[in-house]
This record gives structure tokens, C-alpha cells and sequence, in this order.
């Protein structure tokens, strides 16, 4: 850009564009790091659903992110990248057959190694509330245990 080309943009926009040059990039995103612990085997695959809102854990909004990891005896972890300032939930499960689905017994209690962010001590789904941590502008680990029903 040529000084001739700034001195005859509008002084607003000129400023609003220095203002913003200025700013960290850290200042819109943030890193998350998820460590999954208590993987009994590895067979099949870690699934995570990073949601933003309460609609979302409910399942009646888009998740903000959804990815799935090669299972491995111990713990995974993985990083989404680049996320805004807000409040997640994080559910995790390990889909040890690769059906895309949780089983359950009967009694709708979990065959496959499951968690949630907070690591609530609940025997049902956890609300949002229990599971809500917070992303700021600097990068977050959150460690999820994962439980195993039967």
C-alpha cells in the first residue's frame, strides 16, 4: 500500500485497521488439548464431541467439533485448534468396534469406555452445567478419565 492510497482512506477505517494489526492472534483463539486417560485396550477408536452451547449437548445444535482418534492402550490426546473465547462441554467415548455408537446392556449402562469433561462423579448424563469448563485466550489442557460400566 502506497502512503499516497492511506492518506486518502477515511481516517475510520485507517485507524480500526491499525487498531486491529495490533492484536495478538492469541486474543481470538486458544488451543484446547484433551488427554484422555484409562483406556483399557486399544482397540478401536476415541471419539470426542466438543460442544458450545447447551443446545448442542442436548443434541439439538451442531457440535462445535467432532473428531475421532486411533485408540491406544493408556491415554490419547488431541488439540483443537483455534477455538473463540466461550464455555465447552466435552464428551468422549471409546467405540472399541468402530460402530459410531456407544453400547449399552440392557439396563443402559455403558459397555465401552466413556467420559466427560469435569469428570462428574453422576451415573447418568451429566447437564451442561456439570460439564462446562471455560477457553479463554490462552491454550487449555482439559484431562478426561474415562469410566467403564461393565
Amino acid at each position: 500500500m502506497s502512503v499516497k492510497s492511506i492518506r486518502c482512506m477515511p481516517r475510520p477505517i485507517f485507524l480500526a485497521g491499525v487498531a486491529l494489526s495490533l492484536l495478538p492472534l492469541s486474543a481470538y483463539a486458544a488451543n484446547l488439548t484433551v488427554i484422555v486417560e484409562g483406556l483399557r485396550n486399544a482397540n478401536g477408536t476415541v471419539r470426542l464431541e466438543l460442544d458450545g452451547s447447551e443446545a448442542a449437548w442436548n443434541d439439538k445444535a451442531a457440535a462445535t467439533a467432532k473428531t475421532n482418534i486411533q485408540a491406544a492402550i493408556g491415554s490419547v490426546s488431541y488439540t483443537f485448534r483455534s477455538l473463540s473465547p466461550g464455555t465447552y462441554g466435552l464428551g468422549v467415548y471409546q467405540d472399541e468396534d468402530n460402530s459410531g455408537k456407544l453400547h449399552t446392556n440392557l439396563f443402559g449402562v455403558p459397555k465401552e469406555g466413556y467420559g466427560f469433561s469435569n469428570n462428574p462423579s453422576v451415573m447418568r448424563m451429566p447437564t451442561f452445567q456439570e460439564a462446562q469448563f471455560s477457553v479463554a485466550q490462552q491454550d487449555k489442557t482439559v484431562v478426561i478419565h474415562l469410566k467403564h460400566g461393565i
